[in-house]
């Protein structure tokens, strides 16, 4: 009967993922780097010379917290169109978030945010929708 009951929760927990067509994921905006331009990969040079240019550009621990934070306050506590501004003095990094839109999804609603981060000479530009379904959890999707 234990068996029966465990095959049947797993099967519906599976069934249930696949029915969804949304992507569960961290904020792209906290973990990605500030450079948006890199070289076609025709070759392992091609690969890590995109590698050492996506690790240059990644902001650094304290800011990535810093981007977190601000995306969070922003979707937590912010009006559409106001802004989420952060700064750092010691790696001259900085960021601003802004929810662009809210919507109803289900029993919650969505929020779509616009992100914008500045590091080492460069900038890079996000859109992400965060949703939240009677949790205090934001969960950031892709479509």
């Amino acid at each position: 009967m234990v068996g029966k009951l465990l095959t049947v929760s797993i099967l519906i927990s599976l069934l249930g993922g696949c029915a969804s067509n949304q992507e569960t994921y961290i904020s792209h905006s906290v973990n990605s780097s500030a450079n948006n331009s890199y070289q076609p990969t025709r070759s392992s040079v091609d690969i890590v010379s995109n590698f050492l240019q996506w690790r240059m550009s990644k902001l650094p621990h304290e800011d990535q917290v810093k981007q977190e934070q601000a995306v969070f306050f922003a979707l937590d506590n912010s009006d559409e169109g106001e802004v989420v501004e952060w700064y750092s003095d010691i790696n001259n990094s900085s960021g601003k978030v802004s929810i662009m839109m809210s919507y109803p999804q289900g029993s919650g609603y969505c929020r779509v945010i616009f992100s914008q981060i500045n590091y080492n000479n460069k900038s890079r530009d996000f859109k992400e929708t965060a949703c939240r379904n009677g949790s205090v959890d934001w969960r950031f999707i892709r479509r």
